[in-house]
């Protein structure tokens, strides 16, 4: 009888299912305002969409706790003087008026994480722009525009610093079963890149929080994968007619090798996905089993997809005369109707289970609740 009793209680103890604690965070980025605004002031630099966006973002946090916001830059427009100045000390007031339009958040407990995009890092000289082969150029980063950002909202970091060269916006940290390193593109000299400190940085962090048993995200502005008017100033930054100073005059630039290097450090660490956005809208990839969420629908107005219906400058040249990367064996818009979508993306960690649903409106958002669940994924399927 006592042989008997102790095999049920084996069963028994064998079977107890291991719960785990559910973990949510939001990604949205490209808040930024008109680029060519008159004044630093008021809410000139921001979106006009933030109200609708931070209400959103509280209606789905009052039904399942959202823990983290990530905003993987261009929080303003930047880039002019203004009224003011210097390009940093514009920056300065339009970063204050973001802060306080996030508060709502903050308030509710969500705590924010951000990086440098575009818009905070670079700035435009004051003489007239000339144009730089197809594009409006040089802009330059700028270590003020930094120290401007950093002084702003350096609570909005994580503890682990990176090297120096990320200036202050390059670090990682772990939030529930999650570890997330999140990267400056925009360092000196390196911009829409990442710095050798920084690659190997993101080696060494990725492996230990692996070791850890965390589930990996790596954040930062420009996508890996671009599929928008950002084809040309994206991680590969190709561009053959990229002819100024300092570039190639002949053969353009072509950093595709480089951002290859960088997604074979993403795999080889199973990252689960790269955050990103710098294009205007919704993109969604699955490349070579690392996800590449884009969520960059917040300005008022949106980009079309390359090679949609309103692309009026398909390039064809990234991706070796394709409209859309080859490599992905999802690519969501593309795959239904190649739709631009203004919204933000929830992501919910369950276990081994990792969701992403997609929180968005193909017309323009008037209410918070023009924001519906219209595409869901799972970055990682449960095990059994």
């Amino acid at each position: 009888m006592k042989k008997f009793i102790a095999v049920i209680f084996l069963v028994v103890v064998t079977y107890i299912p291991a719960f785990s604690e559910t973990f949510r965070f939001a990604v949205m980025s490209d808040g930024r305002g008109e680029t060519r605004g008159k004044t630093c002031s008021g809410d000139s630099g921001i979106t006009p969409l933030m109200d609708l966006f931070t209400r959103s973002i509280l209606d789905a946090h009052a039904k399942a706790k959202i823990e983290l916001l990530l905003f993987p830059g261009d929080l303003i427009s930047g880039y002019f003087r203004r009224d003011a100045a210097t390009v940093a000390e514009c920056n300065r007031a339009q970063l204050i008026s973001w802060k306080n339009k996030m508060e709502p958040l903050t308030q509710a407990g969500i705590p924010i994480r951000i990086t440098a995009g575009n818009h905070e890092a670079l700035a435009a000289p004051d003489f007239p722009i000339s144009k730089c082969g197809s594009h409006l150029y040089p802009y330059t980063p700028k270590i003020e525009n930094f120290e401007a950002l950093y002084e702003v909202l350096s609570d909005m970091t994580g503890e682990n610093t990176g090297p120096a060269s990320g200036l202050g916006f390059t670090y990682s940290f772990d939030m529930g079963s999650c570890h997330f390193a999140v990267l400056n593109a925009y360092t000196l000299l390196h911009a829409n890149s990442f710095s050798e400190e920084i690659i190997q940085w993101l080696m060494k962090d990725l492996a230990d929080a692996r070791a850890a048993g965390k589930k990996l995200f790596v954040a930062s502005h420009p996508p890996a994968f671009p599929g928008s008017r950002h084809m040309w100033d994206s991680l590969p930054l190709y561009d053959p007619t990229f002819n100024c100073d300092g570039f190639d005059p002949e053969y353009g630039i072509d950093r595709r090798n480089e951002r290859d290097r960088f997604w074979n450090i993403l795999k080889q660490n199973k990252v689960t996905a790269y955050l990103c956005g710098h294009e205007h809208h919704t993109q969604i990839q699955l490349v070579e089993g690392v996800w590449q969420v884009l969520s960059g629908g917040m300005t008022a107005k949106l980009y079309p997809l390359n090679g949609a219906e309103g692309d009026k400058n398909p390039n064809t040249t990234l991706y070796d005369g394709k409209f859309q990367n080859p490599r992905a064996s999802i690519n969501w818009p593309w795959d239904d109707d190649k739709k631009s979508y203004w919204g933000w993306v929830l992501v919910t960690v369950d276990g081994d289970d990792v969701k992403l649903d997609v929180y968005g409106s193909d017309k323009y958002p008037r209410e918070s609740n023009d924001f519906k669940v219209i595409k869901s994924f799972h970055l990682r399927e449960p095990q059994n």
